[in-house]
């Protein structure tokens, strides 16, 4: 994209653009990424908002003079964000509509930073180096296992797929804690990761993740107001609860369409509430099923017993569990309203067709902020 028709663009569409784009470095500074920014700004306003949020967000990151040195997370949001909003032509904007955008950035609250802002892309910056995450080829192959199990219409199949997905994650896991270990490499890497939630049951999917988090060792804190979800834990943990929840938020949500097809209108919507808190419980419970066999499973092929490897384990949660505590010190448990009998029932059932093995009772992840 030519710079001078970019820069025309600006000049003789958004005459304020300063504005607009002063609000996004100030939003960038409080801790909010390219996609964080995107997220709220779709929640909170309309299509043309949005159209002008990217523009803005596309526009600053080519002019940017140290762009070239931009965390590769921070490009990556940039370069999907470009893929959706490719024509500058596209980005018109009345005052009102630029109005709206800098009242919104300039009101949204500091985040955690989880990387650093542009103001510190600085010569002689240098990226901090990528710390263990899960291997490239297993996340394939993983990604494939799960596009099986939410393309099937069999429940049966599903599962293999799913439980496969998991099996392969809690292995190459524990085997990575092992690893380290051996190598009396004591220090365990901690991140966090921010999961923006879509609407509508935004509280429910928030269950879901917590309930996938909690079963690979990673902790979650909810953003109410913001629809958004923090999770913290080793960078192989954070990729596999990332793709799992996704997976499963699909397979839930065409189980959950499928289900309510028979309900009373007037009552299909805390059916559906039911039906996805429901499935998040279940899934826990058979989830952290799942890791305790593949765990064990681990151990055997690493010639250990379960007793060597669980403190090893209970080590690496516990930094997970300080460095959560240190991020959010402030948090309280989420708690739910009343329960539709007949989805949550349902929404159990579901979870049983789609995944894993016996039950291994329920253990409560998700905290909630703000």
């Amino acid at each position: 994209m030519d710079r001078t028709y970019v820069r025309e663009t600006l000049e003789s569409l958004v005459a304020d653009g300063d504005a607009v784009l002063q609000a996004l470095a100030e939003a960038y500074e409080r801790g909010w990424q390219p996609a964080d920014v995107m997220h709220i700004t779709r929640k909170s306003l309309g299509v043309a908002e949005v159209r002008l949020a990217a523009w803005a967000i596309l526009y600053d990151a080519r002019l940017h003079p140290n762009s070239d040195r931009a965390p590769k997370r921070w490009l990556n949001q940039v370069r999907a964000l470009a893929e959706q909003f490719s024509d500058p032509a596209g980005f018109g904007s009345t005052p009102l509509q630029r109005s709206s955008v800098v009242r919104l950035w300039r009101r949204l609250p500091r985040l955690t930073a989880e990387l650093p802002p542009p103001s510190r892309w600085h010569e002689g910056f240098e990226e901090r180096a990528d710390r263990g995450g899960a291997d490239p080829k297993l996340l394939a192959r993983i990604r494939g296992l799960l596009a099986k199990a939410e393309s099937t219409e069999f429940a049966e199949e599903a599962e293999t797929f799913t439980a496969k997905a998991q099996e392969l994650m809690s292995k190459h896991a524990v085997s990575a804690v092992l690893l380290r270990a051996d190598a009396s490499d004591s220090e365990t890497t901690v991140d966090s990761r921010r999961i923006h939630l879509h609407s509508p049951y935004v509280k429910e999917k928030a269950q879901l993740l917590a309930e996938v988090a909690d079963a690979n060792r990673v902790r979650t804190v909810f953003f109410t107001k913001l629809a958004m979800a923090t999770a913290v834990g080793t960078p192989t943990d954070l990729d596999q609860v990332e793709l799992l929840f996704t997976s499963l938020l699909i397979q839930a949500t065409r189980a959950m369409h499928s289900a309510a097809g028979g309900i009373d209108a007037s009552s299909t919507t805390s059916f559906r509430r039911a039906f996805l808190y429901g499935f998040a419980v279940r899934i826990g419970q058979r989830l952290s099923a799942a890791d305790s066999q593949a765990t064990m499973q681990a151990a055997a092929e690493s010639a250990l017993s379960v007793s060597d490897v669980l403190p090893v384990l209970s080590s690496q949660l516990a930094d997970v569990d300080a460095e959560f505590s240190r991020l959010f010190p402030n948090t309280t448990p989420m708690r739910t309203g009343t329960i539709d009998p007949s989805g949550w029932l349902a929404g159990r059932a579901a979870a049983d067709r789609a995944t894993f093995g016996e039950d291994s009772g329920y253990r409560p992840a998700t905290g909630i902020a703000g």
